[in-house]
């Protein structure tokens, strides 16, 4: 899935890891420049990893704070 947000595409990447679910990002710029953030932090679902993903590129383009993961990776 990819998203359209004020001009940069954001494409949240989820991957499964030892019973739940790491989340990452790639953010492409208008320019075509790619910037790929992760891990961003381990869920309990895919729907949360991936909704946590778009909201912290969403930050990530308005140049606001990121948001943290509810858990740490150890």
């Amino acid at each position: 899935m990819e998203m359209q947000y004020r001009g940069s595409t954001i494409r949240p990447v989820v991957a499964p890891a030892q019973g739940a679910f790491d989340s990452f990002v790639i953010i492409r710029d208008e320019h075509g420049n790619q910037r790929s953030h992760g891990t961003l932090g381990r869920f309990a679902s895919h729907n949360a990893a991936t909704n946590f993903a778009v909201a912290w590129a969403i930050a990530c383009v308005d140049g606001e704070a990121v948001p943290r993961a509810p858990f740490q990776l150890a």
